[in-house]
């Protein structure tokens, strides 16, 4: 596969004495062709994206802030089997914080109005209490609507009879101390249910009538489905210097219709990462992401094994404001399956030069 893509974006912020605005326009623009080396090209597609946002928030009286903010965005996207197709999404939220000593809260309301899939009102809301030595604990609700993209819905994988995804959600949880300072730990319990939920349908020995145009696989609705577990996080700094952390997640995703696990979702998975910053100026770092098993189908009758990846890192200031940086991924060239019959990348090097101005 060979792709090509331009971006770009421009803004302008205005900070006043009790509002803050921040206004931009965002353009991007990628190329995609897939090819075969005997037969030459397989499938090509263009999609771009345009985008104008507005965010502001305003400090009324006391510890009261409204947060409100806007955005359209326009996109289309054409292969080389079907003509160019387009889509448009205008959204719109407010949002009301209020904060008194260690207590905070907010709430809010948001609309989308899609060209295709209509309009959806989505209501959401958070609290936390902030305790004695550091301690504060949390909890939210929220609801989220999400049409189909043009790529799920026309590309070589695309679906023309997705639906709209929506969700509720809430969660509850507790933290001590904050990420990157001094010692933090935060666990967190959580539930969402879905509806017309948008995934990726595997045809990697499947028999189903859309596979026999879309062999490689497609995307579909999961009817009801519901994902709840816990996740754990924590940091501490050891040295001057050095810094260990890590989180882990336990998540029980499933089809409620069926009984089944979500397809491609690991019930485990943990990130563990360390950083250390020389007094001399070099930079080191490295993540250890461990995630278990998994079904790559609905029908949970083909099993993904789980796998271990180990990513190094390093940079140095050489100059004023000019910095070499290296990496390297997958660093014992780690073989795995994220989707059942597509390889992963193997052992990979990277080595750049960066500067800020």
């Amino acid at each position: 596969q060979h792709t090509r893509q331009y971006s770009g974006a421009a803004g302008l912020n205005l900070y006043g004495q009790d509002l803050t605005l921040r206004v931009s326009y965002g353009l991007s623009d990628t190329q995609r062709t897939n090819a075969d080396p005997v037969f030459g090209p397989t499938f090509a597609s263009d999609g771009r994206t345009g985008s104008v946002n507005l965010r502001g928030e305003y400090r009324a009286i006391g510890g009261l802030t409204l947060a409100f903010g806007g955005e359209h965005q326009r996109s289309s996207y054409q292969t080389s089997f079907d003509s160019r197709e387009s889509a448009a999404i205008t959204g719109g939220y407010l949002q009301a914080g209020w904060v008194l000593g260690g207590f905070a809260a907010h709430l809010g309301a948001r609309l989308d109005d899609h060209d295709r899939f209509g309009s959806a009102v989505s209501l959401g809301g958070d609290v936390s209490y902030g305790f004695g030595g550091g301690w504060r604990v949390k909890a939210s609700a929220g609801e989220g609507f999400k049409a189909p993209t043009l790529f799920q819905l026309f590309s070589d994988y695309g679906n023309t009879a997705l639906r709209p995804e929506r969700a509720s959600s809430f969660d509850l949880g507790v933290e001590h101390g904050r990420r990157g300072v001094g010692r933090h730990v935060a666990v967190t319990a959580f539930r969402r249910d879905s509806e017309d939920l948008i995934g990726f349908a595997s045809c990697f020995g499947v028999t189903s009538p859309l596979c026999a145009a879309r062999p490689l696989g497609y995307y579909a609705n999961t009817g009801r489905a519901r994902a709840q577990g816990i996740e754990i996080e924590g940091d501490v700094q050891l040295a001057e210097g050095l810094r260990i952390a890590g989180a882990y997640a336990l998540i029980d995703s499933k089809d409620r219709a069926t009984g089944r696990d979500l397809a491609r979702r690991p019930r485990q998975t943990a990130t563990l990462f360390t950083d250390y910053e020389a007094p001399f100026g070099v930079r080191l770092g490295a993540d250890l992401r461990l995630l278990g098993p998994s079904f790559d189908d609905a029908a949970n009758s083909v099993r993904l094994d789980g796998y271990e990846l180990l990513d190094l890192r390093a940079a140095v200031e050489m100059l004023d404001g000019i910095e070499l940086f290296g990496r390297v991924e997958n660093v014992f060239d780690r073989a795995y399956q994220s989707a059942a019959g597509y390889a992963s990348p193997g052992r990979g090097v990277f080595v750049g030069v960066r500067g800020r101005m």
